[in-house]
């Protein structure tokens, strides 16, 4: 059974991850300078990010995002998932360098290896292939 914290960290982890792998649509839907998708990624760019400083920027930016038109926001919805990358039929996973996200699945890739938009140094994700 998953205790309330740990889903707290999971859906903070499946938030980010969606953000990384969305920025550029989700700029695009913003409209703007995207100062909450910038505070954000400062923030998770820290060597160590405050876990409830990433909770605040990503609910910040959730209901900047619904606003701007997409009711999921950053949390999801029909289509969206809490279960973490690569507990189903995945055989290539990438995950987050920086240990701050669930990662992406091989098909969410496009047969490219996918950077952490949050890493200051726009870090590859580490791909791993499952047994």
């Amino acid at each position: 059974m998953t205790t309330p914290a740990e889903a707290a960290v999971l859906k903070t982890a499946t938030a980010l991850s969606y953000v990384c792998g969305h920025r550029e649509e989700l700029a695009e839907l913003l409209d703007e300078s995207g100062s909450s998708l910038q505070q954000l990624a400062a923030e998770a760019g820290r060597e160590v990010p405050s876990d409830s400083a990433l909770v605040v920027l990503l609910d910040t930016l959730h209901a900047v995002i619904q606003h701007a038109g997409d009711p999921a926001g950053v949390y999801g919805g029909t289509g969206r998932s809490l279960i973490p990358v690569g507990v189903g039929d995945v055989e290539v996973v990438y995950r987050c360098p920086l240990r701050l996200c669930i990662g992406r699945s091989g098909p969410d890739a496009d047969g490219v290896s996918p950077r952490c938009h949050f890493d200051p140094a726009g870090a590859d994700l580490l791909r791993e292939r499952l047994r």
